[in-house]
């Protein structure tokens, strides 16, 4: 029984780490890159969320602004934390912590965009099918032209093999 929930787990923070630049962080040696790369994701975060914040506080959308506020006081946070940090200070805090784990930490505020999206989606849908349908078309590229290419490309032959790689003799 414990099987499937750690199962789970491990399946989403693989999931998780594609979306965040953990393999840099790996292979990185002077983390100036990292600290680059970090700080330009927190501010485009932060614009964004400050942006969603302030149209929805201006309509009354009390629910999404508390979201964004949570999110953008998350990023902003991070931001102040780890984005002053010289890259050797970054390295030493990063390998301390752990490379999955301050990789998926600073993803959250990132996340935080579609779950403020998603929550505005269904609180301004007058019914949740449709709600539901338009969250799904808006994460269908993501999700549908990966899976499409995927099974469009498939391996070139090399001259004198057949199909499935099987080598034909003349």
């Amino acid at each position: 029984m414990q099987a499937f929930p750690s199962a789970a787990a491990k399946t989403l923070a693989q999931y998780l780490l594609r979306l965040t630049p953990y393999d840099m962080m790996r292979s990185s040696h002077d983390f100036e890159d990292v600290k680059a790369t970090l700080n330009e994701r927190t501010t485009w975060t932060i614009e964004v969320l400050r942006s969603v914040f302030a149209i929805r506080f201006a309509n009354g959308g009390y629910f999404i602004t508390l979201c964004s506020l949570l999110f953008l006081l998350m990023a902003e946070t991070t931001h102040l934390y780890y984005g002053r940090l010289s890259p050797l200070e970054l390295k030493e805090r990063v390998e301390n912590m752990g490379h999955a784990t301050f990789a998926i930490l600073i993803t959250i505020p990132d996340l935080g965009i579609i779950i403020v999206r998603v929550a505005a989606i269904l609180t301004a849908s007058p019914s949740l099918a449709l709600a539901a349908l338009l969250i799904f078309l808006s994460a269908a590229p993501s999700f549908v032209l990966p899976l499409l290419m995927h099974t469009i490309r498939r391996p070139t032959a090399e001259p004198g093999e057949g199909e499935g790689g099987i080598r034909v003799e003349t």
